[in-house]
């Protein structure tokens, strides 16, 4: 490649990554490009992704005195965004493993219910903390630039997560923190994938999930060892790759029914 156009495109790939590192950044695990960059390759990628909503199911926890009938209904992540970047490694042509490093913060809502009765309206947030975690993809091409592949990944991090809750009878108000919020999210998610001029579009399905556990509350009285689940399994994922050249790629990628999610991004191979 001409030394001019590779000074151009790493330029373009910092500044995306710039951009992209300025922006609000808390968690949503994307599928991302769809090939693999070959044995022995290293690639970098800033990625921004931005949760829509995700419904939550309640599991357990240990309930204070005098709550044993009450029953969450409805909770949800909110809003949630996370921002990572992305180290991967060409094990072979047809297996990437990859690292992402970066930095999650989810909001969350949810009522409690006493019987069959709305009492108590939350809010959650759980403040900006270290997301870590890793994968691998699977990729191989076929004839005529078709591609059928694999991607599998989990990602974490831990949280102080602030509590909100009012009584919707008299309008109090109670705050705590959670000093222990753990989330975690993975998948599997199979795709295929069309080589189309210097565009890659593709489209899968993919089994997710997510846990997160609330432990250790500042007022003694509020409920612990809360766990929530992934409300919804199954969900389908689409999304493109504008390839720049041999080294360079932008990608854009929305997720759907298991959550609703957006994640844009970069890659550059050395």
């Amino acid at each position: 490649m001409n030394p001019q156009k590779r000074v151009k495109k790493y330029l373009i790939f910092v500044l995306i990554g710039m951009v992209v590192m300025t922006t609000v950044p808390a968690g949503a695990t994307s599928v991302g490009g769809p090939k693999t960059q070959g044995q022995g390759k290293i690639a970098v990628a800033p990625e921004w992704s931005y949760i829509f909503g995700r419904d939550l199911d309640f599991m357990k926890a240990a309930r204070p005195a005098g709550h044993e009938i009450d029953r969450p209904e409805n909770f949800r992540i909110d809003k949630g965004y996370n921002l990572t970047g992305k180290v991967s490694y060409g094990l072979f042509d047809f297996m990437d493993i990859y690292v992402k490093l970066g930095i999650a913060r989810y909001d969350l809502k949810g009522d409690v219910l006493v019987g069959d009765n709305k009492r108590v309206e939350e809010k959650l947030s759980a403040r900006h903390a270290f997301l870590y975690g890793g994968g691998f993809k699977l990729a191989y091409e076929l004839k005529k630039g078709w591609i059928i592949g694999c991607d599998a990944q989990y990602l974490t991090s831990d949280h102080v997560l602030d509590f909100s809750a009012t009584n919707t009878i008299s309008g109090a108000v109670t705050t705590a923190k959670y000093y222990d919020c753990r989330i975690q999210e993975w998948h599997a998610a199979p795709y295929i994938a069309k080589k189309i001029a210097g565009f890659t579009p593709y489209i899968g399905g993919r089994y997710s999930d997510l846990r997160m556990d609330q432990k250790n509350p500042s007022d003694p009285r509020r409920w612990s060892n809360l766990v929530f689940g992934a409300e919804y399994n199954m969900g389908v994922f689409t999304g493109i790759d504008w390839n720049l050249g041999n080294s360079f790629k932008l990608n854009v990628e929305g997720r759907f029914v298991d959550e609703t999610a957006i994640s844009v991004g970069a890659e550059y191979r050395f």
